[in-house]
């Protein structure tokens, strides 16, 4: 999923879809942290196949690539946003403290959660 979120899912969907979710990250409605839900959506979506085979590293990581294009993103949004609706505050309580919200950031947000770190 590292590709996922440090891309916010540029690669893996059309330009379109990409700007919609995009948007829909950026609003922080539900939670800033919403691309972590997606993610996990996506692979919820794909459990049953990545267990059932049992797939090694390098096997997950060819077949969570290959997903470029073939993710659905308005099912994939509404099931990310049942998922954060679903577990609510014991889904924020997973979230190690300090993990970066979905971009993009004000300055003086920035700031303010990273103290006098500098990115």
């Amino acid at each position: 999923c590292f590709r996922w979120i440090l891309m916010q899912f540029k690669r893996e969907l059309r330009y379109e879809e990409t700007l919609l979710l995009w948007e829909v990250l950026w609003t922080h409605h539900l939670t800033e942290h919403l691309h972590l839900y997606i993610c996990v959506a996506v692979l919820k979506k794909y459990r049953n196949k990545i267990m059932g085979v049992q797939m090694d590293f390098d096997t997950l990581l060819k077949f969570i690539n290959e997903l470029t294009g073939h993710i659905d993103i308005e099912a994939t949004l509404l099931d990310a946003e049942a998922l954060c609706m679903y577990l609510g505050e014991n889904g924020a309580a997973c979230i190690p403290p300090g993990t970066p919200p979905s971009l993009p950031l004000t300055n003086a947000r920035v700031s303010s959660q990273l103290g006098d770190e500098i990115l």
